[in-house]
């Protein structure tokens, strides 16, 4: 539906309406910052340490998988569906040096589309395999975990750099690719214990 367009105009209007907005040098910085939890760079780092520890290693083995399956996915899914890029947004030049967001593609030829969001289905795949585990534990904190998504939606909107139905994609397959490598993994079953330990100890 994307690729026929039925939904450019929703698009326009709400890029628009947003695009009207000012925000103030601080919430700029802020929304950069927020957007940032969503690079592929920042996850895979983190799926590293969790994949280091001994307790959460099949998460973290799971959820590496999982953003480097979407990495990959989403960079052949851009210009297939061809939707270009929102104009450059005037908002992101003005942030300091340093303050610079990874591109949403890893492939070099997907950079001038934006459909589906890398950042979205990224942080979703990450709240999933980890709200999962975190669930069996304390329900509170799993739920917790799902504000992320939205909160990245929404600054990715703020600082023009998606259009809704470019989120909404995102959203939808993270949750599809991390529950079906979940699924396949049996995230919820954890590692078995060596079988070979001699039996002399």
């Amino acid at each position: 539906m994307v690729y026929l367009g039925f939904f450019s105009s929703i698009d326009q209007f709400v890029y628009n309406a947003v695009n009207s907005f000012n925000p103030g040098q601080y919430l700029l910085y802020s929304l950069v910052v927020i957007s940032s939890f969503g690079e592929v760079v920042n996850l895979i780092f983190v799926a590293i340490i969790f994949t280091v520890i001994r307790r959460t290693r099949k998460m973290g083995m799971i959820l590496m998988i999982t953003i480097v399956i979407l990495a990959i996915l989403v960079s052949y899914m851009k210009p297939l569906i061809d939707q270009p890029k929102p104009p450059e947004s005037q908002k992101i030049p003005a942030l300091p040096e340093g303050f610079q967001l990874e591109s949403d593609s890893l492939l070099t030829e997907a950079r001038n589309f934006s459909y589906p969001s890398n950042h979205t289905a990224t942080i979703t795949a990450f709240v999933y395999i980890v709200g999962t585990i975190l669930h069996q534990k304390t329900k509170k904190y799993s739920y917790l975990l799902w504000v992320l998504p939205p909160m990245i939606m929404f600054s990715n909107l703020m600082l023009g750099l998606n259009y809704v139905t470019d989120l909404v994609g995102g959203l939808l397959i993270g949750l599809v690719i991390s529950i079906t490598t979940s699924n396949i993994m049996k995230l919820e079953v954890p590692f078995m214990m060596n079988k070979f330990k001699s039996t002399h100890q």
